[in-house]
């Protein structure tokens, strides 16, 4: 999905500055199309110390997988979260205890 700027160039949401505020209040169905998004489920194998990741193919929408095992709030939290870090929108102050990294990609 793009949006449009103020001087009628279109650019994709991703590259778009998104606030806490509009992070946390947006609907999550909105948030996931406006990023082209898709929630899925993780595999039983990641272990229930997993709490979600985001894959961000060359082709097709990103994909959210979250622990299925968690309840409805708190994967709603962890997707505004990966949404969130996708977008590098300022998410402090998030617990020391919730580790972001990243993995291959362009440097």
């Amino acid at each position: 999905m793009a949006t449009q700027k103020s001087n009628g160039t279109r650019v994709p949401a991703t590259e778009n500055s998104l606030t806490p505020a509009r992070l946390l209040s947006t609907p999550l169905a909105d948030l996931l199309a406006e990023v082209d998004a898709e929630v899925t489920e993780a595999p039983s194998e990641y272990g229930d110390a997993f709490e979600g990741v985001f894959i961000k193919p060359y082709i097709g929408p990103i994909q959210i997988v979250l622990p299925k095992a968690r309840n409805a709030a708190h994967r709603d939290v962890m997707a505004r979260v990966l949404v969130g870090r996708l977008l590098g929108t300022d998410l402090a102050p998030l617990p020391s205890s919730l580790e972001s990294r990243s993995f291959g990609g362009v440097r």
